[in-house]
């Protein structure tokens, strides 16, 4: 497929008629696969994807469940809105060009859409040509599912894709998008669709031969299974609403939280925790200066006279050993005549003296004893001494501590007044603050209806699979027993071969697909050195990466970029499994990869992605720097401008700072 070019009219933020030529142009010889598009954001790049999307599948581009209502309400929103004009347009139109082959033949087609307010009601008008003659004798349906059966909107989702896709597939935690794509890509929600239009087939024709009792509770198991798989439905369109709504929400809160900045609200915010915070550290500062405090009314002034302590300690000292020798004179000369005595019998006077002197003479000389001045007893001494050499030294280290937590204190408590003072004055922000907290009521509101929702969606679901199963039991059971004819044999055989059919296509598909993503992935990821595998679980979807050495991998614990390049990694192996040859459009891909990722995909992805490859980008995405190393590959760009003053854009050829 070769998307040819695309017209649109009053579409969007286009006013009148705008003409785009898609058709990959021949330079140097060889033809070049990618068209880039360059817009800033806001300016209705994505409009394009937009187009060409709604011009091929009408209601379903928007999604799936999507209501007529809805549908003509979203056209009517695309016709163009002009700032100064005075009649607005009323009608809008879409015309998709391109070239398709199938079975070996090569065809033109033409697909126009265009839609009309006329008197409130939206009137929509589809046309398609092929080989430029009209597809005669069809109707809106009909036309619409001729377009569906050449390119299936669940294998075209694997090539046009945006940002809101693959954000889809990298925060996929319940496997859903994934499933999705595959059961689309497999076409297993068509054989789904033909097993039950089969079992329809044997109910309606077994249960005439049924017993009168036995239909009855068939048909009371298939009114109740009808009932509750449409209450299901219908809840998850509910769901569908409140999350839309959420969604919506989320995004108005974002924007009255940064206006909310803008008025200083950050600070704001914080005031009240911020002054909360001082008077804590006041508090503690306080305790801590009557601490000091006590501590300068103890023993800690000592700590300011050193010199004088030591000396009164060195004095103190020589006091004590003074009157311990004293005492021990006192005590020794008492014993020294009795002993005189009891030696002069044996040892003349001068010896005795000589070894009396000898021995004693350092305890019986008086000459080295201190002056007694204060005259303190043992137990003041030891108190004393304990004052000077232990207890001032602790509470000067300890009065030191409380000065430097003191300071400490003080800095934070700088930085609490800064942001205090940072703070506007409440008035200015009352309006906004209220503003946000009624916004922020809603959405706790919304999230717990949507919470409710999803506890009575499987309610309704686990009911309805209970009613379908007691259904099908009971006619497998009077099935067995009873004879039909070739029709109802048939189609029951069809039925079985179908699910084995589905399941062994499944597996196989699936083994496909993930050696197709180990490839893509392989050549995308940042780690050059990064070896995985990948494994699909064939009934959940779930996709379970493992190292090199076989240890699992979280994909929550893979960085933001690198969710973004497994989820592209994964379209394009749905794409390359898929087996189609269709064009590749991509909007905003690079908005959440760092450089290395982006030369990746710039050098490994775009350039081979598909013989046709348009890329939506801004200016940041794809810089100068990376439009110099795509340009081997471009076979020509356009910039998407928006005119502020009259509220609409233009295409003109030329990417930013190339324009022609």
């Amino acid at each position: 497929m070769i998307l040819n070019e695309l017209k649109i009219r009053d579409f969007g933020v286009f006013s009148g008629e705008h003409s785009i030529d898609l058709t990959p142009r021949i330079k140097y010889g060889r033809r070049r696969p990618i068209i880039l598009f360059g817009g800033l954001n806001g300016a209705g790049k994505t409009t394009t994807l937009t187009a060409i999307r709604l011009a091929l599948y009408g209601r379903a581009s928007l999604g799936r469940n999507v209501s007529f209502q809805a549908y003509h309400n979203q056209l009517s929103d695309y016709i163009h809105r002009p700032k100064k004009s005075v009649v607005a347009p009323h009608s809008a139109a879409i015309e998709l060009s391109f070239s398709y082959g199938k079975q070996g033949s090569f065809h033109e087609y033409r697909v126009v859409r265009n839609w009309e307010n006329q008197k409130g009601k939206l009137i929509e008008l589809l046309e398609v040509q092929q080989d430029e003659q009209p597809l005669e004798g069809l109707n809106y349906e009909q036309l619409q599912s001729f377009l569906n059966e050449l390119i299936p909107i669940g294998v075209a989702d694997l090539f046009f894709f945006d940002g809101e896709k693959i954000a889809d597939l990298a925060e996929d935690t319940n496997n859903e998008s994934l499933a999705y794509a595959i059961k689309r890509l497999l076409g297993l929600d068509i054989i789904e669709r033909l097993r039950a239009d089969l079992g329809i087939y044997l109910k309606e024709n077994t249960q005439v031969k049924l017993p009168k009792e036995i239909g009855k509770e068939l048909k009371a198991y298939e009114a109740s299974y009808t009932l509750l798989y449409e209450q299901y439905q219908a809840s998850l369109e509910n769901g569908n609403a409140l999350k839309t709504q959420l969604t919506a929400l989320n995004k108005e809160i974002a924007s009255v939280t940064q206006r909310l900045n803008d008025l200083g609200g950050a600070w704001a915010k914080s005031r009240q925790a911020e002054e909360a915070r001082s008077e804590q550290l006041i508090k503690q500062k306080n305790s801590a200066t009557n601490e000091i405090r006590e501590l300068l009314a103890d023993s800690i002034p000592f700590a300011f006279a050193q010199k004088s302590l030591a000396k009164l300690l060195k004095q103190l000292e020589s006091e004590q050993n003074t009157k311990v020798n004293i005492n021990a004179r006192r005590e020794i000369s008492k014993h020294l005549n009795s002993l005189r005595r009891e030696l002069n019998r044996n040892i003349d006077k001068r010896t005795l003296e000589s070894a009396i002197e000898k021995s004693f003479s350092g305890i019986m000389d008086s000459k080295k004893d201190a002056n007694i001045v204060h005259d303190i007893s043992e137990r003041d001494f030891q108190r004393i001494q304990g004052v000077i050499c232990t207890y001032v030294p602790q509470q000067v280290a300890q009065a030191k501590k409380l000065s430097k937590s003191i300071e400490a204190i003080q800095r934070e408590l700088d930085v609490a007044a800064k942001n205090i003072a940072r703070a506007p004055d409440q008035s200015r922000i009352n309006d906004v603050l209220g503003e946000l907290n009624n916004l922020q009521t809603r959405r706790v509101s919304l999230e717990k209806q949507l919470t409710e929702n999803v506890e009575v969606s499987k309610k309704y679901l686990r009911d309805a699979m209970d009613s379908l199963r007691k259904l099908r039991d009971l006619n497998e059971m009077y099935r067995k027993s009873m004879s039909h004819g070739q029709g109802i044999e048939l189609a029951a055989n069809t039925r079985l071969m179908l699910e084995e059919f589905a399941e062994k296509t499944k597996n196989r598909k699936l083994e496909i697909l993930e050696k197709e993503f180990i490839k893509s992935f392989s050549k995308l990821a940042r780690k050059d050195d990064m070896e995985i595998q990948a494994h699909i679980h064939p009934q959940t979807f779930s996709v379970t990466l493992t190292d090199a050495h076989g240890k699992s991998i979280n994909k929550q614990s893979l960085s933001a970029g690198e969710r973004q390049i497994y989820a592209i990694a994964m379209l394009e192996a749905l794409g390359r499994t898929s087996g189609r040859n269709l064009p590749v459009i991509i909007d905003t891909p690079l908005g959440r990869l760092d450089s290395k990722h982006r030369s990746n995909l710039i050098k490994n992805y775009f350039p081979i992605a598909s013989h046709q490859v348009l890329i939506l980008s801004t200016d940041t995405e794809i810089d100068e720097e990376f439009y110099n190393e795509l340009s081997p590959e471009i076979s020509h760009a356009f910039s998407v401008d928006y005119n502020s003053r009259e509220g609409n854009s233009c295409y003109s050829e030329g990417y930013f700072w190339r324009q022609n």
